[in-house]
């Protein structure tokens, strides 16, 4: 049987059609595609002198696309979309090799790192690359395969798994307390600085819990990342809700006290999270796993 010869313009010039057109603006395409305006727009020129049709509309101020680019877009986008998903999933298939993880700072310094040799000694040939942030991972557009994401574990089109819930209470360092008159009731401590994290809900949903639903919180020192607020306690700078998974060694060793007993516990949790197709390559899955388990090692 004698196979049809394909005839399709250059592969660059209906990516950068897609683009723009998508866009609908040069400038936002070269931008994506890291070329400049001139390149993106004698691509698409390229391609409409292919086509013997024009796919924009030019004007000074704005982008149109005619009725041929109307029809072309969403054919070109499902193409590109359909090619980009089997090639990333060919690159994954069978393929231990390096595991990119997205980590919260505060996990991987306090749970993740004190456990990572027990995992090479058990996959010495799965290497690990980790970067560290706290927003959650787009994996369709993220190069990443597997994420540790602080939440309630809903996230479409995502596989996730508890690793390790908290639990909030109030520290201090033990410098900061003896400077101030001693701290009594939960309301006392509401008139000094107080440590937030990013979302300022902590605090307030603490107060509530212990019967101070309506009390007014004195402006404090805001932080986006744990491991900062607890330096922030250790160094005198006020008060933090903390969580006895990232600071029972300082409050063993007395450089942090706890003030009140009372503990806040959430819906939140940090999960282990990744697109259900991730977890066909072994060291994706070897390493989601080994994390479950040590979760269920850790808190048994």
């Amino acid at each position: 049987m004698t196979l049809m010869t394909r005839k399709l313009p250059p592969l660059n010039s209906l990516r950068a059609f897609e683009a723009a057109a998508r866009h609908l603006s040069f400038t936002r395409a070269a931008d994506e595609l890291f070329v400049t305006q001139a390149a993106v727009s004698h691509q698409v020129k390229s391609l409409e002198d292919y086509l013997d049709r024009p796919l924009f509309i030019r004007s000074p101020r704005n982008l149109q696309l005619t009725e041929y680019g109307q029809r072309l877009l969403p054919v070109l986008e499902e193409s590109l979309d359909n090619m980009a998903e089997v090639i990333k999933n060919l690159r994954l298939e069978e393929s231990r090799g390096m595991v990119k993880i997205r980590l919260a700072p505060s996990f991987s310094a306090k749970w993740l790192s004190p456990k990572l040799m027990d995992f090479w000694h058990l996959y010495p040939e799965v290497s690990l690359s980790m970067y560290h942030g706290n927003q959650a991972v787009d994996f369709a557009r993220e190069d990443i395969d597997l994420a540790v994401t602080y939440g309630r574990g809903y996230w479409p089109g995502v596989d996730s798994y508890p690793i390790m819930q908290l639990d909030y209470f109030p520290v201090a360092s033990p410098a900061y307390l003896a400077s101030r008159p001693p701290i009594e009731t939960p309301a006392q401590m509401a008139e000094y600085y107080l440590l937030h994290d990013i979302d300022h809900e902590t605090w307030l949903a603490w107060y509530r819990q212990v019967g101070l639903p309506d009390i007014s919180l004195k402006s404090g020192y805001i932080f986006d990342d744990t491991n900062v607020l607890i330096q922030g306690a250790l160094d005198g700078q006020g008060f933090a809700l903390c969580s006895s998974q990232f600071v029972s060694d300082h409050l063993q060793s007395g450089r942090l006290v706890k003030v009140f007993d009372d503990a806040l516990e959430t819906d939140y949790a940090y999960y282990v999270c990744c697109p259900p197709n991730h977890l066909t390559r072994p060291g994706v899955r070897e390493f989601r796993d080994w994390m479950v388990a040590q979760s269920e090692i850790t808190s048994a």
